[in-house]
């Protein structure tokens, strides 16, 4: 199960993981595109912030495929906002989305799993912005924190049924979700402050992603990979 996989790099985590055989429950909000009707792909519309959503998109998928292993914490949110002017609503949105939904879905994945004696692997979403935030990145950057923190926290509690949780830090990867920054004269800032001079493209996730949904990666939890290019060794 990939969230937030209509578009960005949940659209990618989808597209590859279908590619090498998986079965995917791709969840979001809006339609996903045709280039991501592959026959492999359910595509359920459904919003992580309810919680009769998320079960019933559970129980979709389990009907198509059987019981969810594997699950992609993708959707997200974000906004460009100074920390003097961010409100009320800006903030709880941003953590419905990135903390609050990534964890329903979560606790959804491991209470199936633990009922059918299954393990499996649970990847969330971070950010490198949750260690090294920009300006007008708080709301974000803090949600992108809890995402770490419940990611080994999680992974604590649930070790002993065989479930893994891990988490992906992407780098500068230009995006849907980061549109407002990278249209603008921060797209070249940023390329050229990375020891790579280049920003990330879809497929450099890829291997990653690959990775921590088979047992590759058996021995792999409470981690988080960091995919960046070395643009966090700056400083």
């Amino acid at each position: 199960m990939v969230t937030g996989g209509s578009s960005g790099l949940g659209l990618q985590m989808a597209q590859v993981l279908a590619a090498n055989g998986a079965n995917v429950v791709s969840i979001s909000r809006t339609p996903a595109p045709d280039n991501a009707r592959h026959p492999n792909i359910l595509n359920i519309i459904a919003d992580v912030t309810i919680t009769d959503d998320i079960a019933r998109a559970f129980d979709e998928a389990e009907r198509s495929f059987g019981l969810v292993t594997v699950v992609f914490n993708n959707a997200g949110i974000a906004s460009i906002e100074r920390a003097l002017t961010t409100t009320h609503e800006q903030l709880r949105q941003i953590f419905e989305v990135n903390v609050e939904g990534a964890f329903f879905v979560a606790q959804e994945a491991a209470r199936r799993m633990i009922a059918q004696k299954r393990g499996g692997s649970i990847i969330n979403l971070s950010s490198i912005l949750a260690d090294a935030p920009i300006k007008g990145s708080s709301a974000y950057a803090m949600s992108k924190a809890a995402v770490t923190q419940m990611t080994r926290s999680l992974a604590l509690e649930w070790a002993p049924y065989g479930i893994r949780v891990n988490a992906i830090a992407p780098g500068w990867f230009p995006t849907r979700l980061n549109e407002t920054i990278m249209d603008g004269p921060a797209k070249g800032f940023f390329q050229g402050r990375n020891p790579m001079r280049r920003l990330g493209s879809p497929d450099d996730i890829d291997g990653t992603v690959l990775l921590l949904a088979s047992d590759a990666s058996s021995y792999v939890t409470g981690t988080v990979i960091t995919i960046d290019g070395g643009h966090s060794l700056q400083g």
